[in-house]
């Protein structure tokens, strides 16, 4: 026997499909939402390609740009916390 309910997963899915379904409504959303579909297809088959060609290169270089990504991150991140504090600061002085 199931579960009588999907739970909070079935609720989930269900506001994605309609959001999705909301979203793609409209033709230039379709459009738009095409045309990233294939570059990230397109980059997806390169990538495909350059782990079968080297796969530990690709690692290495996967590894490499995960890094530098998340140091740009975090350093905005503490950078926005920053202002966010001197802003607080200077509202507490008035």
């Amino acid at each position: 026997m199931s579960k009588k309910g999907g739970g909070l997963f079935s609720f989930v899915v269900g506001v994605a499909a309609g959001a999705a379904a909301l979203f793609l409504s409209n033709e230039e959303n379709r459009k738009t939402t095409k045309k990233v579909a294939k570059k990230v297809a397109s980059k997806a088959k390169t990538a495909k390609a350059e782990y079968k060609k080297n796969p530990t290169a690709f690692k290495k270089k996967v590894v490499t740009k995960a890094k530098s990504t998340a140091k740009k991150v975090v350093k905005k991140a503490v950078a926005k916390k920053a202002v966010k504090k001197s802003t607080k600061k200077v509202a507490k002085k008035k």
